[in-house]
């Protein structure tokens, strides 16, 4: 059957292509525009319109208005690498619109060609992400405050624990620290190091459930008194066990007495069965706690408790732990 149009009203394949291409751009509903090298405007499609508040007569033949003020040269180096022949996809900007207010767009661009195959230009298609940034954001500001209450309410235990063991005040600080260092020179990776700080900030937790006669006991504890106090690594593990934590804190705690000879305690662990985290707390506890006054004996030094885990490197105390942190007071650090 012969079709009804003439032959010179005939379109051809190109022509077609052309129109239905056409169509696409201006009946999507993704803001479209088109841009030359000079980012003078040469497409701009209705959803474009509604998006940035330029109408389409406002904008063709004109620099391109939605870049931001003080941008200019930014965008013209992006420009010319997607004339260049780079492709985009996802690149996420803050724009403004029509009345100047903020956009945050996601773009992805394309390189335009002309009729020779010859790149003029650059085709970008345009998502609106402003009200996935403000989520974003609202729930980074959660987060952080989350995290500003987590670490509030980590240093208020710690602080209740030192309030029944004065003698002891800012131990758990000075380890903190202590710890947070050797794992940084042993090369741990930062969350790894946060872990290690909030376990070590309160890491004598347990000693909530010792008595203070024990605790501040001027003299030497006797066998009867030892047992208790050697009970506070499995009380700490007890109070934080249901605590959801980022990282193992309950059983760092638990095993910060532990030797890699199997016997520390309270489970009498050897070598790799104690975590990485609680061997390098073991070492600046020991550090601070044999450095440090006592009620029952004098501070001992820091030569003295250095030498103590020199002596039990790779018995009672990881090799690597220990390297780290003879290297670190062999620059200069200090428990102060």
């Amino acid at each position: 059957m012969r079709s009804n149009i003439s032959l010179p009203q005939r379109m051809t394949a190109e022509q077609i292509g052309i129109r239905t291409l056409w169509a696409l751009v201006h009946g999507s509903p993704l803001p479209i525009f088109a841009v030359d090298r000079d980012a003078v405007i040469l497409v701009w499609n209705p959803a474009a319109e509604r998006l940035f508040g330029w109408e389409e007569q406002e904008v063709l033949g004109r620099q391109n208005p939605i870049l931001p003020e003080g941008h200019g040269e930014e965008f013209r180096r992006l420009r010319e690498r997607a004339v260049a022949g780079e492709v985009y996809t996802g690149m996420e900007v803050r724009v403004r619109r029509k009345d100047g207010s903020p956009l945050d767009i996601s773009v992805s661009t394309a390189p335009l060609l002309d009729e020779t195959g010859v790149i003029a230009g650059l085709m970008a298609v345009v998502a609106d992400i402003t009200e996935r940034k403000r989520m974003e954001d609202a729930l980074r500001e959660s987060l952080q405050k989350s995290l500003r209450v987590f670490d509030e309410t980590i240093h208020a235990l710690a602080s209740a624990v030192e309030k029944r063991d004065p003698y002891t005040a800012g131990h758990q600080q000075r380890v903190a620290r202590l710890a947070c260092a050797i794992a940084g020179e042993m090369g741990l990776l930062p969350e790894q190091i946060d872990g290690i700080r909030t376990a070590a900030i309160v890491h004598d937790i347990g000693k909530l459930s010792v008595p203070v006669e024990i605790l501040a006991k001027p003299g030497k504890l006797s066998e009867a008194e030892q047992s208790i106090l050697k009970t506070h690594p499995q009380t700490g593990y007890d109070i934080l066990d249901g605590i959801e934590f980022p990282w193992p804190i309950a059983r760092i705690i638990q095993q910060h007495h532990e030797w890699l000879d199997g016997t520390g305690y309270p489970l009498g662990l050897q070598g790799e069965e104690i975590l990485k985290e609680a061997r390098i707390l073991t070492v600046a506890d020991v550090v601070e706690a044999t450095a440090s006054y006592r009620p029952y004996r004098p501070a001992n030094g820091i030569t003295a408790a250095l030498e103590e885990i020199r002596n039990h490197r790779g018995s009672r105390y990881d090799t690597d732990v220990v390297d780290a942190c003879l290297a670190l007071f062999d620059v200069g650090f200090t428990l102060k």
